[in-house]
């Protein structure tokens, strides 16, 4: 039964986010951006405050599917495809 389990990985920056998730949908993996956008920056909040290094990792975490049927080629696949846009 699926969880909704997740693995968050911090990349580089959001321009490599942008490629690995690109690339992982090619492959029809779909990987979730749970902490997007950083939660000070909602246009709701009436009272803002800078959080740099909320909005610095933000950008750059990538939730990665995890659940108990992962194979190790499905894992190995996905690994391969974010060390080849790193």
């Amino acid at each position: 039964e699926y969880n909704y389990a997740y693995y968050p990985v911090v990349l580089p920056s959001e321009a490599v986010l942008t490629k690995v998730v690109a690339q992982l949908n090619k492959m029809d993996i779909y990987p979730r951006r749970y902490f997007y956008p950083s939660l000070n920056t909602l246009s709701y909040l009436t009272r803002k405050k800078a959080c740099p290094v909320s909005e610095n990792y933000s950008l750059r975490v990538l939730s990665l599917p995890l659940y108990v049927g992962l194979l190790q080629d499905e894992v190995e696949q996905i690994s391969g495809i974010i060390n080849s846009c790193i």
